[in-house]
């Protein structure tokens, strides 16, 4: 369990360049064998340094392979908990059910803005807002153990010192994305894979649209790990490139909104490179070059109040989360990311639905909202993309408080 966080000095080294990961081989039998992609985390494919989950056995969501442990990996950590703000939920979701993960819930002392879990399953990091945590920001790390349990790093010290909205890794899990809360700022750390310490790399201003508001509210980083995008809120949207080997990031493109009431709040990338981009205007849909530069396609009709967005590996179907009417639009994903809607949409989803997330073998879909008994659900993903209700659990109510979901892969 861990601390209440407290202030100390962290210091910023110099940037280094982390080794890459390589695939490990699996014996399929006594005379053949064969190098796979790394898991379901689908950004992997194709890709050398494809980080392999340690300590895991299953082929179906580790076909990496891997020494003893668990027999399956397929975690949620969902911030904002019934129990306690400060509180962060695990789920085992390898059943199709919420099963309680190994020692969850989990005090963290704080109530977390982002999560994220790493490509290989190792680690979990969690970010704070200062908003909300008596003026102090941090980031910290916790190690995925057996049945999915975390056990926090570096001794319960923040391994940075900031106020962030926002995470994401990069596809090969060698760097850490943070959109800063207050210096309207993208940090990037390196991430040593063997420890998950984090080591200071770049910062990049964000400009944001001169006729909205900069809100930072989420970061994505493409699965082909061409481009990272920020949604902004009536700020707009910001694209980079992305240069993995090096971890450098270069502005590309800013989209700004029609005007400064309507607002972009999240955003997700396919396999194919399309960006989809949730908010007030509804999805936009983009094909973008490999340095991620885009070009609208087609803006399509969602619920009200778009928050949240998800594209499952595949590229076949991709979930809204509709804050303002508590609904999930779903939508088939054709040639070129023509995009239609999936019979019986929108679905019903926890009241004031803001966060979304796939399970690691795109079964099911986890989505959270505000609701003392029903405020996290876990549904189905039927063979036309349909939603279909497996169970819910107890959500904190005070919408003051982020909510946040992170999945293995």
């Amino acid at each position: 369990m861990a601390p209440t966080p407290r202030r100390s000095e962290l210091h910023r080294s110099a940037f280094y360049r982390s080794a890459a990961h390589t695939c490990a081989l699996i014996l399929l039998s006594a005379s053949t064998l064969l190098l796979t992609a790394c898991g379901n985390f689908f950004s992997c494919e194709g890709k050398a340094s494809c980080p392999c989950a340690s300590g895991v056995t299953s082929t179906t969501t580790n076909p990496c392979g891997g020494g003893g442990g668990s027999s399956s990996v397929d975690y949620a950590y969902v911030a904002n908990s019934a129990t306690n703000t400060t509180t962060v939920d695990g789920y085992n979701l390898g059943s199709g059910t919420l099963a309680t993960a190994t020692s969850a819930p989990y005090s963290f002392g704080y109530s977390p803005s982002s999560l994220v879990v790493t490509p290989a399953n190792t680690y979990l990091y969690a970010a704070t807002d200062s908003a909300l945590n008596s003026g102090s920001g941090y980031v910290y790390g916790y190690s995925i153990g057996t049945g999915g349990a975390l056990s926090i790093l570096s001794s319960g010290e923040p391994l940075v010192s900031e106020s962030v909205s926002s995470l994401a890794v990069s596809p090969d899990g060698k760097w850490l994305f943070c959109l800063d809360t207050n210096s309207s700022t993208l940090e990037e750390y390196s991430i040593d894979t063997s420890t998950g310490a984090l080591t200071f790399a770049q910062t990049y201003g964000v400009t944001g649209a001169t006729n909205g508001v900069i809100t930072p509210a989420q970061i994505t980083v493409a699965p082909s790990g061409d481009f990272v995008v920020l949604a902004l809120g009536t700020g707009g949207a910001e694209t980079f490139s992305l240069n993995e080997t090096s971890g450098v990031a270069t502005f590309q493109t800013l989209l700004s909104p029609s005007n400064a009431s309507t607002g972009i709040y999240a955003a997700a990338v396919d396999a194919n490179n399309y960006l989809y981009l949730a908010g007030t205007a509804g999805l936009s849909v983009y094909s973008t070059t490999t340095a991620g530069v885009p070009t609208l396609l087609k803006t399509y009709s969602t619920g009200s109040g778009a928050h949240s967005v998800v594209v499952n590996t595949a590229a076949t179907y991709v979930y809204v989360g509709n804050q303002s009417d508590s609904t999930i639009s779903a939508f088939s994903i054709g040639t070129n990311a023509a995009l239609t809607a999936v019979s019986g949409s929108p679905f019903t989803a926890p009241t004031t639905v803001t966060a979304l997330a796939f399970d690691s073998t795109m079964a099911y879909l986890i989505a959270s909202g505000y609701d003392a008994s029903t405020g996290i659900e876990l549904y189905t993903i039927g063979t036309t993309g349909a939603l279909t209700s497996a169970g819910t659990a107890a959500s904190g109510t005070s919408t003051t408080i982020p909510e946040a979901i992170a999945t293995t892969h």
